[in-house]
């Protein structure tokens, strides 16, 4: 059964399963013993308290929406159109090798730095939390498709031009499907950067969403209120990497037919 891919992954699910639901138990039974300390590290049981009255109260759902929302558009601005970026570069060497250093120079500045000023320049709503989002996932997106795009074989691109076909047939036909492993690794490393970007922004100023939820609870020092956020927030990037997951296997696996 292990050397049957589905025989792996249905072990790997069920051991990944077991690990989860063994920690959690450890941790419910160490806080209700007394063995681990309630206020600081509060219990499985608090924190799904906070989850239920949260979403029956309908603040769950308003804020998982808010973050959302600004996760995605932000995602497509920054992750999709650096990708985008990233492949049109190799139509120019001379481009790409001229933009290089302000592009490193872009992706070592942290986030938490650039958060305030965007809140400056775009005001409190949800343009400046997306504006974060983009910051925190282009120069990623940008990096990877780029290397992608120049690590498409030589000999096959000599051998369109020897058919003279003309620059754009083989930018599309050739250097995108080459490129796209390299584009969706960068496009799921995005997703991680794109929440981060979002709760970065309700930390700032907010009134809903996640990063509101969980600095909420660090300013009451309700840890199970701060990891009920975190919890949520794992679910999330869980969801939007399956989806990013189901897209890749359904675009690779139509370019091989």
């Amino acid at each position: 059964m292990w050397q049957t891919p589905k025989g792996r992954r249905s072990i790997l699910i069920g051991l990944q399963a077991a690990i989860t639901i063994a920690f959690l138990a450890f941790w419910e039974i160490g806080a209700q013993a007394g063995w681990i300390n309630r206020f600081l590290f509060a219990s499985p049981s608090m924190v799904w308290d906070i989850l239920v009255q949260r979403a029956l109260s309908g603040e769950l759902l308003e804020d998982v929406w808010t973050t959302s929302i600004e996760t995605l558009i932000g995602y497509a601005v920054g992750a999709i159109g650096g990708s985008l970026i990233g492949l049109g570069l190799w139509y120019s060497r001379f481009l790409s090798d001229l933009s290089a250093p302000f592009i490193a120079a872009l992706g070592s500045i942290p986030v938490l730095a650039v958060a305030p000023m965007t809140i400056i320049w775009f005001g409190t709503g949800i343009l400046a939390k997306v504006m974060i989002v983009a910051f925190s996932c282009v120069v990623v997106s940008l990096t990877t498709s780029y290397k992608g795009a120049m690590r498409t074989d030589e000999d096959l691109v000599n051998l369109m031009r020897s058919f003279n076909a003309k620059r754009s047939a083989i930018f599309l036909k050739l250097v995108v499907p080459a490129a796209m492993p390299w584009v969706f690794s960068g496009l799921k490393l995005c997703v991680g950067f794109a929440l981060v970007g979002a709760i970065v922004g309700e930390y700032i100023t907010s009134q809903h969403g996640v990063g509101h939820m969980i600095l909420l609870g660090s300013s009451n020092f309700s840890m199970n209120i701060v990891l009920a956020g975190i919890a949520v927030v794992m679910v999330m990037m869980l969801i939007f990497n399956a989806l990013i997951t189901v897209i890749e296997r359904a675009i690779l696996s139509w370019e091989r037919k």
